[in-house]
C-alpha cells in the first residue's frame, strides 16, 4: 500500500517557511511585472495538511505552485531553505515536477523559480524544449542525497548551465 502522506509528514515542519517563500516570490513578481500571481498548486501558500494523493484534491502530482493570471505561465517555487548552499552549487529539481511540465508542455509554460537564501538569489529555468533536449543529452544527472534520514532524488542542473537564467528572463 502506498503512503501518499509520507513526504508530507517528512517536510511538514518546513511548510511555514516554504509557504512564506511562495508568497514572497508571488508578491515580488507581481510588484516587478504588474502581473497577478496566484497560488494554484496543491497546498501552495498554505500550511494546511491535505491528506492523500494530489488527484483526490483535483490536482496532479508535480503541479506547479503559482500561475500568472491570464496567461499559460506556471511557476514552481523551489530551492533550499538553508544558508549553506551557495550560487555555484547545482540546482535541484524534483523529477515529478519535470515530468509534470513535460506532460503539459502543449498547454502550459512551466518555469522553475529557484530561490537561494544565501544572497537572496533568484534564478529561473524554463522547462521547455531546450531544457528537455539538454536532459535527453545527459546534461543533468540524478542525485540521491540522504535528507532527514531518507533517500531522495533530484535532477541536478549545473548552476552555469545555459538553461539557468537570472530572474528577469520570465518578464
Amino acid at each position: 500500500m502506498t503512503d501518499f502522506d509520507f513526504w508530507k509528514r517528512q517536510y511538514q515542519d518546513t511548510w511555514g517557511r516554504s509557504s512564506q517563500r511562495e508568497t514572497d516570490i508571488a508578491e515580488y513578481l507581481a510588484h516587478e511585472s504588474g502581473a497577478c500571481i496566484v497560488p494554484v498548486g496543491l497546498g501552495a501558500g498554505s500550511t494546511t495538511f491535505l491528506p492523500g494523493p494530489a488527484s483526490s484534491h483535483g490536482a496532479s502530482k508535480g503541479d506547479a505552485d503559482l500561475m500568472v493570471k491570464g496567461t499559460d505561465i506556471y511557476l514552481e517555487v523551489t530551492g533550499p531553505l538553508v544558508q549553506s548552499v551557495d550560487h555555484n552549487q547545482g540546482l535541484w529539481v524534483r523529477p515529478d515536477k519535470v515530468e509534470n511540465a513535460r506532460q503539459n508542455m502543449q498547454s502550459k509554460e512551466t518555469w522553475v523559480v529557484h530561490h537561494l537564501p544565501k544572497g537572496d538569489l533568484i534564478r529561473v529555468i524554463l522547462l521547455g524544449e531546450e531544457f528537455f533536449q539538454a536532459l535527453k543529452a545527459g546534461d543533468f544527472s540524478i542525485v540521491s542525497p540522504r535528507i532527514r534520514g531518507n533517500q531522495e532524488q533530484y535532477y541536478e542542473i549545473p548552476a552555469t548551465h545555459r538553461c539557468v537564467q537570472p530572474l528577469q528572463r520570465i518578464a
